[in-house]
């Protein structure tokens, strides 16, 4: 019988080649075999058939075996000591020649998840935790056990045929549980993958990648060492690479900035118990404007721009303190559909306009004002937060577009709803549903399509929806036709890991625990593919930029970690007016794989030959000149990869690669000799800059005169220089050459 590995589909889920294998146990001849054996540590009564050596209950094309190993369960069967116990007779101890276990799989029926464990059956020894595609039919699950047991010796594995720890716990007939064909191999690597691209075939442009300053930036940019911000400053917005030739930062294209609505002024009172997640408000009671406030933001405001951050996004969780109905920041443990006074819809307007009007004198182009967060929300307690309905939306909409025609805003438009799940934009029940519709539908009530100053685009947030890669795939399908039917564009503009832990086939590990940094950022990355690829999004934008590190929860809710200076370790509870160190995560880097170099304007192009969720995905992207390529490939499998970037529509004359992974750093590797031939690590996110012209990557410099030199300019590493040297130096934002 044919032994060889025909499909992936949980932890690894992919095509494994023909790497060299071990198969300890086929049952073909009715035995268990000589390297393992049963293991009898299980409860008899939950079973009508104990585990054994048994016939093939449904022969398929995954296994036609005459033989398996399985067992039946009673009815209402418990998880504890339903145990399936696989011993070495031969224990061993775990490296790259034997990392890859495969077993292939048979559940009759699923009521819950079955526990593949190594050594043990509690969470900390859990290697794979899922169901299987389909009742009834064999599938193989292939696990890589380095990932949690490299260098370490493997004596037994545990397979909880039903993880019945969760209500409900009864409600199910017998069960049959089978597995077969199970072997070791060092996993070896994937053929070659063929990545076609088709750079005629143009798709949506790209506007920006981003992050927001909520709600750490203040604290940092007021009391951090100079040195500790300016490294943010620099991880976040910095387009320069090093002397090695690896980016400094991200490169971020777009900032967004929290206005605050003053509950800072407010304290313990504010019914915001986290003081950093209070903040100040430019308006004062009288009407009047403080433009020193929110300083630690405007440092970094200050930063980007120097950087020469292209887009600012200056975006609200709640109106000023002076006109909500209860006078907070939030709703104050109220249940309220919307927190405005009905008679300051213009006063909040003006508020906003007043506020962008400033920024964009002061230099910072201010593509959106962005008046609403989350509606669909309570905000009861915790941080600045309005709930609003549609109607409450719409009318401010029609008030801001009145203001931004009294000001002249020139090109800021106003971007809605920031719906706090994509599945609202299209569906869903309750307040602020159906957002697309309402507001861009000329049938509905809450129609404002037609004003000026509202962008035929909308905003939403890609919580909670990625759970499993259905979920990821229909919610952003479902979104894309939506907005293609209203002809407007979507911008994905908040992200982080909110929510359980994707599932298992996901390819994610088996909960929070067991997952590392990378692990986190890898998902991030995808979770971007899925965004653009998928949901045809022009935007993508992380939430918090900087926080600290808590409650054993790892990055999920930073790009860079903040930590006291007296903490030994990740985490930090400290109070942040302390000062502290600025670290930065593996989240920043993945999230440069895009940033860094799919600049505003790039427009994405076709791609085949890369869309599996679990395996390798790719994106690909053209400048507005034509003249550069920019291909991120996420790679999810624990397998190594070979892409052969094949490319009609665009001569490749040279290329770099940078790499995210759990080695690197969106590090530089110069080991590839062509686009046909690029090595993609495993659990990677990397990117292939291709130029057609054979020039490097540095973008558009300008040649000046040295009279024309402004007051201010910065040399390529970012420190602000004299106006009588010469040579290329940044200039608002841009790279130029000064002559004599």
């Amino acid at each position: 019988m044919n032994k060889r590995i025909i499909t992936i589909l949980t932890i690894l889920i992919t095509a494994v080649g023909a790497g060299a294998q071990t198969l300890l146990a086929d049952f073909e001849d009715g035995t268990i075999g000589t390297s393992l054996k049963i293991n009898k540590d299980y409860t008899g009564g939950l079973f009508s058939k104990k585990p054994a050596v048994m016939d093939n209950p449904k022969k398929d094309n995954v296994n036609p075996s005459n033989k398996c190993l399985g067992a039946i369960n009673v009815a209402d069967a418990d998880w504890y000591k339903n145990f399936l116990i696989l011993e070495f007779t031969t224990p061993f101890v775990v490296d790259d020649s034997n990392r890859i276990l495969t077993l292939k799989a048979y559940r009759s029926i699923q009521p819950k998840e079955m526990r593949i464990a190594v050594n043990g059956y509690e969470d900390d020894n859990e290697v794979y935790r899922g169901m299987l595609k389909e009742d009834g039919k064999w599938e193989t699950i292939t696990i890589d056990l380095a990932e949690k047991y490299y260098d370490r010796r493997v004596e037994k594995i545990y397979i909880v045929l039903s993880c019945n720890w969760s209500d409900p716990r009864k409600g199910w007939g017998e069960a049959t549980y089978c597995f077969d064909d199970i072997a070791l191999s060092n996993g070896g690597e994937m053929p070659v993958q063929v990545v076609s691209i088709d750079a005629t075939t143009k798709l949506q442009t790209m506007k920006d990648f981003g992050a927001s300053d909520c709600w750490t930036a203040d604290f940092v940019g007021k009391y951090f060492s100079q040195e500790a911000k300016a490294n943010a400053a620099r991880w976040l917005f910095s387009r320069e690479m090093d002397s090695e030739g690896n980016p400094e930062g991200i490169g971020l294209s777009c900032w967004r900035v929290n206005i605050g609505a003053g509950s800072a002024t407010q304290g313990e009172a504010s019914n915001i118990e986290d003081e950093t997640r209070r903040a100040e408000c430019f308006q004062n009671a009288d009407g009047s404007y403080d433009w020193t406030r929110q300083a630690g933001q405007q440092y970094f405001m200050d930063e980007a721009k120097r950087y020469g951050v292209e887009n600012y996004v200056l975006f609200s969780n709640s109106a000023p303190i002076y006109y909500t109905k209860n006078g907070k920041a939030n709703a104050n443990g109220s249940s309220i559909s919307c927190n405005l006074k009905d008679d300051c819809y213009d006063d909040f307007a003006d508020f906003l306009v007043a506020t962008a009007s400033h920024f964009k004198n002061e230099g910072y182009n201010v593509t959106y004002i962005d008046p609403v967060n989350e509606p669909q929300f309570d905000w009861k307690d915790g941080q600045e937060g309005s709930p609003w309905e549609n109607q409450n939306i719409a009318k401010l909409a029609k008030e801001l577009d009145k203001s931004m025609a009294a000001h002249n805003m020139g090109t800021t438009r106003v971007l809605i709803p920031e719906a706090s799940s994509l599945d609202c934009l299209y569906g869903g029940s309750g307040r602020a549903t159906n957002q697309i519709f309402s507001f861009f539908n000329t049938s509905s009530a809450n129609y404002i399509g037609n004003l000026t100053y509202i962008d035929k685009v909308v905003a939403g947030h890609s919580y909670w929806t990625y759970s499993t890669d259905s979920d990821l795939k229909t919610v952003r399908q479902k979104t894309a036709e939506a907005a293609q039917e209203a002809g407007i564009d979507v911008m994905q503009t908040e992200w982080s890991m909110l929510g359980d832990a994707p599932k298992t086939s996901t390819g994610f590990p088996s909960s929070y625990d067991a997952a590392t940094k990378m692990d986190m950022a890898l998902f991030m990355a995808k979770v971007i593919y899925a965004d653009i690829a998928i949901g045809n999004m022009t935007a993508w934008s992380y939430w918090t930029a900087m926080a600290q590190e808590r409650w054993s929860q790892k990055n999920r809710f930073y790009l860079i970690r903040l930590n006291s200076l007296d903490d030994t370790g990740d985490e930090s509870y400290a109070d942040l007016k302390n000062g502290g160190k600025t670290t930065a995560d593996k989240n920043l880097w993945a999230l440069g794989n895009y940033s860094r170099f799919v600049r505003p304007g790039y427009q994405r192009v076709a791609v085949d030959g890369a869309d599996d969720l679990t395996g390798l995905m790719s994106t690909a992207y053209l400048s507005p000149d034509g003249k550069q390529m920019v291909v991120v490939m996420v790679n999810m499998s624990r397998a190594r990869r070979t892409a052969n970037l094949s490319i009609t529509g665009f001569e490749a004359k040279d290329f770099k690669k940078y790499v995210t992974d759990k080695d690197h750093d969106l590090s530089l590797d110069s080991s590839d000799n062509a686009v046909s031939s690029i090595a993609i690590p495993s659990r990677s996110v990397t990117t292939v800059v291709i130029n057609a012209d054979g020039s490097s990557d540095i973008e558009g410099i300008t040649i000046v005169d040295k009279e024309q030199q402004p007051s201010r300019t910065y040399n390529l590493k970012g420190m602000e220089v004299k106006n009588n040297g010469k040579g290329i130096v940044i200039m608002n934002g841009k790279k130029v050459i000064i002559n004599n």
